[in-house]
């Protein structure tokens, strides 16, 4: 099988979640170099994932002539640069969400995507779940979408501390406005936010093809509870899909009424729940964040007392090393999406993963739910 040989542009938590292990064990994928400015993480993840080469300096990485394609991974305010240089370079680019924080930056990319004439993938990586490809299979059979309801509910509040207050629409929401643009097949047309709370908010939008939907953001919640929920309604029929595990048909005559998707997997971590959720579905999401709920609750309780209980040891390895990473045990299709996109790079065919002009999309449906929010009005695009 022919491979497309890639960089990696930052070792941080997504790559570690993800680029690394994904870029090693996707088929079509054979990772040459990987890039950090800290070097006790580039040396770690080097020998980790046994990559020949690492460098502190990614101009060095740009300048290989064997490398046929870049994966950035650094933070928000480094990817566009990063891969505009790259496009430059002559590389094919998968560069994670959001790709920029205003629409002119996204334009900037686009252009210089147009230019280099190479191909941008963004990681909106929700296009390749494997739940998702079946319920928009289902819901075009059907008519397509006429409402959409979508929730996207997690720990923001222990998380993204790190993010000033209001933002978690930029680089969390602009997911789901690139995943109901490609569940429509159409662009937006208006939309309005609303708020309770900094970063606890609802969407309303119309869309160019009549559909409606809404989104429930809120980062107020804790482990126990799903992350993501969609339901669709299409001419006659509707589906609902809890956390990429389980999807479930009401009216499609020639569908089953339940399907159950595998798990993802990481190689530091034990991988039970990915059979669990194969086989039972969101009965068995719901008891694995519920029991990861309820030991961190204990261990966390354990480490004040002065004298530990039996199992305190197995729990905390549990918790801190050998448990699932809660919002990663699903399949989003991370491994999907740079599988089929170094597939692409190899034949020239032009990936389905989301684009450039997709990213821009997104930056814009964000500048307007933004402007909607602190105005109090309803923005047209």
């Amino acid at each position: 099988m022919r491979q497309a040989t890639f960089g990696l542009i930052g070792a941080g938590g997504i790559a570690r979640s993800q680029h690394l292990p994904n870029l090693t064990r996707a088929p079509h994928a054979r990772l040459k170099t990987v890039c950090d400015l800290r070097e006790d993480a580039l040396k770690q993840m080097q020998a980790k994932y046994d990559v020949p080469c690492a460098t502190t300096d990614y101009r060095q990485l740009l300048s290989d002539p064997c490398i046929d394609a870049v994966v950035v991974a650094t933070r928000d305010d480094m990817q566009a640069s990063l891969t505009i240089q790259a496009l430059q370079a002559g590389k094919h680019v998968y560069v994670e969400k959001p790709l920029a924080k205003d629409p002119g930056t996204a334009e900037s990319v686009l252009a210089a995507q147009k230019a280099a004439g190479k191909f941008v993938a963004v990681g909106f990586n929700r296009r390749m779940a494997p739940a998702y490809r079946k319920a928009k299979e289902l819901v075009a059979a059907d008519g397509g979408a006429k409402n959409i309801h979508y929730r996207i509910s997690d720990e923001y509040w222990r998380w993204g501390k790190v993010f000033p207050p209001g933002t978690r629409v930029i680089h969390e929401v602009c997911h789901i406005f690139d995943i109901l643009r490609w569940f429509t097949d159409s662009d937006p047309t208006e939309i309005y936010c609303t708020a309770s709370r900094p970063d606890d908010e609802c969407y309303a939008l119309k869309f160019a093809n009549g559909c409606v939907a809404s989104i429930m953001s809120s980062g107020y919640v804790t482990i126990d509870m799903p992350k993501e929920r969609v339901e669709i309604v299409s001419d006659l029929g509707a589906l609902i899909v809890e956390e990429f595990v389980e999807l479930r048909t009401y009216g499609y005559r020639d569908s089953e009424a339940v399907y159950r998707f595998p798990g993802h997997s990481h190689p530091d971590r034990e991988f039970t729940h990915k059979y669990l959720l194969e086989k039972e579905g969101a009965a068995a999401l719901y008891a694995l964040r519920r029991m990861g709920w309820e030991q961190r609750n204990r261990h966390q309780a354990e480490t004040g007392e002065v004298t530990r209980s039996p199992d305190s040891a197995e729990r905390e390895d549990y918790v801190e090393r050998r448990g699932p990473f809660w919002n990663y045990m699903v399949d989003k299709g991370w491994l999907a999406a740079i599988d089929h996109f170094a597939e692409c790079v190899v034949t020239g065919d032009t990936p389905q993963n989301a684009g450039a002009e997709d990213a821009l999309w997104s930056s814009r449906m964000t500048a307007a739910a933004i402007k909607s929010r602190d105005e109090g009005i309803a923005v047209s695009f």
